[in-house]
């Protein structure tokens, strides 16, 4: 436990320290029999009391040995009351409650593909095939998760435009899976976790099953037209997703 909270400190302190990512390395899936696979992802604890999104970015990012402040979101994702546009409430706010809520993958997206990755946004909507073929892959998944189960309802927007509010949901990394379960990265402990399908599905679910995989977008060298060069992004990265 010293070892593991040394780790965890040793980490935090270097990602508030870079300010820019470091050479991306892809990781491949470990796996260990058919029906399983595990990526590596470091262990990391996010600094605020709603910042768990933005740690679970800094964690995906983590198994590619690219490390950013959890900070640089504040600046990158816009503030919105839908929570699918923006950041909804206070991220220094108390857990659980609707107005002090958190983000959706949806306006995560920008942000990433300015710091290099792709952010694949999908609903599981009960299936979990996709996140299998995720992991399989070697790509770690950002996971939200009631935690209390389905109690959601509904808000709408000034256009009219419905979103779903989900008191007591959580987000962490999923790293693995085998016939007895789902494995993850907590952010709000620093800590791995484990759950059975039956319970993971029953939190999975209450969220629609939201997730969003998490890889670097490949880069190519091309030639501009004053003849200097130009550092492109495309995708996908060829051998690291799916």
């Amino acid at each position: 436990m010293r070892f593991r909270g040394l780790l965890v400190w040793s980490l935090s302190i270097l990602i508030m320290l870079t300010g820019t990512g470091l050479p991306i390395n892809p990781v491949s899936a470990r796996s260990i029999a058919a029906d399983s696979a595990f990526v590596e992802v470091p262990i990391y604890v996010q600094q605020r009391n709603l910042s768990c999104e933005y740690a679970s970015l800094v964690i995906a990012m983590g198994a590619y040995d690219t490390w950013i402040s959890e900070w640089t979101f504040d600046e990158l994702v816009p503030a919105s009351d839908n929570p699918h546009w923006g950041y909804r409430g206070d991220i220094n706010g108390a857990w659980g409650n609707t107005t002090d809520y958190g983000v959706y993958p949806e306006p995560l997206v920008g942000p990433l593909a300015q710091l290099g990755f792709r952010g694949e946004v999908f609903y599981a909507q009960g299936d979990a095939g996709r996140l299998q073929q995720y992991l399989s892959n070697g790509v770690p998944v950002v996971l939200w998760l009631g935690m209390w189960g389905d109690q959601s309802y509904y808000e709408y927007a000034s256009d009219g435009t419905p979103y779903k509010i989900n008191p007591g949901y959580h987000v962490v990394v999923g790293y693995g899976y085998d016939e007895s379960g789902v494995y993850a990265v907590d952010p709000a402990t620093g800590s791995t976790v484990s759950w059975s399908w039956g319970d993971f599905m029953w939190m999975w679910d209450a969220m629609d099953g939201m997730s969003m995989a998490v890889w670097p977008l490949a880069r190519a060298e091309v030639a501009a037209p004053d003849s200097s060069t130009e550092i492109v992004a495309s995708d996908p990265t060829p051998g690291v997703c799916c």
